[in-house]
């Protein structure tokens, strides 16, 4: 079976070429320099900087999500080692920590997009919901509670990709959407069952897909 790391990288290297998002960078063109003696005075305006716009706002959104998700799963992952939860069972950890990685990949694949087009990756989880998910986690008390947790993130996360999908005009991004939103539907399968609910079970509110105004950069 291909890596997962081949199959994602593969995706966002290979089917960007020169799509829609490099037309929708919005660096200013460099101005020519002044021959003239004595150029007049140059009138300055400050206007904020927006470092994503179009598609590369909601791939923007998508990594920063990503990212997130593997954030959460990393802290997850602590937090059963620590011992405050009690006896945290070892498939628990291993889908905690198998979930978080395949998420910190998928975090990469979609910043490659950006910085095929020339725009920066995204860093951190520039998110208005960041404190609110990571207030879940501190949260925990058992190991029933990271995986209630994983089953929102994973909703979050692949309701967040759907709905851009359907957004995206660069064909890249939108087979990248396509190969990863069905990895989110496993996840989130994955840690229903280990609950022992049904696999197709409603999220809480906590795991409603994320819209462009929760990007904070």
């Amino acid at each position: 079976m291909l890596s997962r790391r081949r199959v994602l990288l593969g995706s966002a290297v290979g089917l960007l070429g020169a799509g829609a998002l490099a037309a929708c960078s919005d660096a200013p063109p460099t101005a020519a320099p002044a021959t003239t003696p004595n150029p007049p005075a140059p009138t300055t305006t400050t206007t904020a900087r927006v470092p994503y716009v179009g598609d590369q706002r909601a791939v923007a959104l998508c990594a920063a999500t990503s990212a997130l998700a593997a954030s959460l799963y990393s802290g997850a992952v602590l937090a059963a080692g620590d011992g405050r939860l009690g006896q945290v069972p070892g498939v628990i950890t291993a889908f905690l920590a198998g979930a978080g990685a395949q998420h910190t990949e998928h975090a990469a694949a979609w910043n490659a997009l950006l910085t095929a087009a020339g725009r920066p990756a995204v860093t951190g989880t520039p998110l208005t919901v960041e404190s609110d998910r990571r207030a879940a986690l501190g949260r925990a008390a058992a190991p029933t509670d990271l995986l209630t947790l994983a089953v929102d993130v994973e909703a979050m996360v692949g309701g967040t990709v759907t709905a851009r999908a359907a957004e995206f005009t660069d064909p890249g991004a939108a087979a990248l959407a396509a190969t990863l939103a069905p990895v989110a539907a496993m996840h989130g399968a994955t840690a229903s069952f280990l609950l022992g609910r049904p696999t197709g079970a409603t999220p809480s509110a906590a795991g409603a897909p994320l819209g462009l105004d929760a990007l904070t950069t």
